[in-house]
């Protein structure tokens, strides 16, 4: 890892999924083992914990309130990779972010560190996939526009999506796109304004 200097402001960031686990004590180890690393430093660590919360939940409180005030920090570090999150690609949204932002992201464990060059390449990598996906859902998006001139079938602005236009949000969003992505994706193709949290909600409905 990159050496920073004494005095950095660090969110560290400790998460237990269930019942069992608090009363185990795995947060308590979480938080010692981040309290020892800031001290060996001598970086100023705040703490943010999520108990009995899942890593795949989206209402997670410590997190969502870190997450905001993460321009104060200067990193935000984790015991493992695990406890910052169980979606993958929420994880690497979120890394991204924090990136954009100039806050490294480390992991104890030595799986992320994104001060390294090892660290750096990966976002760059995931980048480049994101990219990729994006201009294919593009050209999809457009020849989806121009078969359905060709059926007659409005491309005005319908209140809501019809079943086909969900199955084709909901294909964007497994190959990886983010909600704001698809949401200005389904604007273009289908001419329909939706919000992130709206792309968030036909993701998740199984309707």
């Amino acid at each position: 890892m990159v050496q920073y200097y004494a005095n950095m402001t660090v969110a560290g960031y400790v998460r237990v999924s269930t019942k069992q686990q608090k009363e185990d004590g795995s947060h308590e180890a979480q938080r010692e083992k981040l309290r020892e690393w800031a001290d060996r430093e001598d970086y100023d660590l705040e703490l943010f914990e999520d108990i009995a919360i899942s890593g795949q939940s989206d209402d997670r409180e410590a997190y969502n309130e870190m997450m905001e005030r993460v321009d104060e920090f200067d990193a935000v570090v984790v015991r493992e990779l695990s406890r910052f999150g169980r979606n993958l690609q929420k994880v690497l949204d979120d890394v991204e972010t924090l990136d954009e932002k100039s806050v490294d992201f480390v992991t104890l464990s030595g799986e992320f560190d994104t001060s390294t060059a090892q660290g750096k390449l990966l976002l760059q990598v995931k980048g480049a996939f994101d990219e990729f996906w994006s201009n294919l859902a593009q050209e999809r998006a457009n020849e989806m526009v121009q078969r359905r001139r060709e059926q007659g079938k409005p491309i005005g602005r319908p209140k809501k999506l019809d079943d086909e236009q969900l199955e084709q949000v909901r294909d964007w969003r497994d190959k990886g796109l983010s909600y704001g992505a698809i949401a200005t994706l389904v604007e273009d193709a289908f001419a329909v304004e939706v919000d992130q949290s709206t792309i968030y909600r036909y993701c998740q409905s199984e309707n």
